[in-house]
């Protein structure tokens, strides 16, 4: 028991700070051009939700569907997991992520007319993650090519999936929407903050920011 108690958060991560920012790298290569198509395709989402709400954010959730699949089978299962051995049962968790984003793409958003507040705050989050996070590559001393890009890198995928929650009205659809983005930026800031401190900011400040924002735009059930 005293050698459990003598362990620290760091003693549970078997790899570097290098290594960690080298699966981005490893990923975006394997994966190109999608690096680049994978933002430009949420943004035309978000573009079509100013037009038509109903359908910009059916198209929004589809394309997280298939975010949370693909980072699920390729980044998590094949790059994270023989590195850490918790992502082999994170992998499943993006998965049903994958599916629930699906179900609500195909059975569409609850009607009711969403607050501009909210709106406002969902459109912030989404283009936090698609035009905002690659940037923290370059302010941390890094390259391009390892920046966390939304739809193949799962934090900023997790904070445009905040954003989405933000657009739909129903409490269930919410639910659905920011229940695994939330626990994955919070394992995410904890994992950063014993591999490099200044790094989990990012995570820190997406989940603190989704957070209050749903918190402040959700209206109590009467």
């Amino acid at each position: 028991m005293r050698e459990w108690l003598s362990y620290e958060l760091a003693d549970l991560l078997l790899f570097s700070e290098r290594v960690y920012w080298r699966l981005f790298t490893l990923e975006n290569a394997a994966l190109w051009p999608m690096p680049l198509l994978a933002p430009l395709a949420i943004l035309a989402a978000l573009a079509l939700h100013g037009r038509r709400p109903d359908g910009g954010l059916r198209l929004l959730f589809a394309l997280l569907a298939l975010s949370w699949l693909s980072i699920g089978s390729n980044f998590i299962m094949q790059r994270y997991a023989p590195i850490h051995w918790a992502m082999s049962y994170a992998g499943p968790v993006f998965f049903l992520q994958a599916i629930a984003f699906a179900v609500m793409a195909f059975a569409g958003p609850p009607r009711g007319k969403n607050p501009l507040p909210a709106i406002r705050a969902g459109y912030a989050l989404i283009l936090a993650g698609t035009l905002g996070y690659p940037l923290l590559s370059l302010l941390q001393s890094r390259t391009l090519a390892d920046a966390e890009i939304a739809g193949i890198a799962p934090d900023p995928t997790a904070l445009v999936s905040l954003g989405a929650a933000l657009l739909t009205t129903g409490h269930w659809h919410r639910l659905t929407a920011c229940a695994v983005p939330f626990l994955w930026l919070a394992q995410s800031t904890l994992t950063l903050y014993v591999l490099t401190g200044a790094a989990a900011f990012a995570p820190g400040l997406g989940l603190i920011a989704g957070g209050l924002a749903l918190f402040l735009t959700t209206s109590p059930r009467k």
